[in-house]
């Protein structure tokens, strides 16, 4: 098994190939689904920083205090100014 920071890279590597619309889809699924084990958060950062790097604004899902940055766990969608917001339900 790989550690979390190599399998993280190897992630990393490979999505840059996957468009917004798969990486989105990718995300929602992990939210979505329960039965993921124990790199689900290795998986979903790879997916918001491959996110980020192609300039998608990650604002709305985050939010920073006291020097912690939290990450909403809800399904998104792109919106017309390029930012992934919370999917309404």
């Amino acid at each position: 098994m790989q550690t979390p920071q190599k399998l993280y890279q190897h992630l990393l590597q490979n999505f840059d190939s996957y468009t917004i619309k798969e990486l989105i889809d990718l995300n929602n699924d992990l939210i979505l689904n329960a039965s993921w084990g124990t790199q689900k958060s290795t998986f979903r950062t790879a997916v918001l920083s491959s996110l980020a790097r192609k300039g998608v604004n990650l604002s709305h899902i985050t939010s920073h205090d006291d020097g912690f940055t939290t990450i909403q766990l809800v399904p998104v969608e792109l919106d017309e100014d390029n930012a992934l917001v919370p999917l309404a339900c």
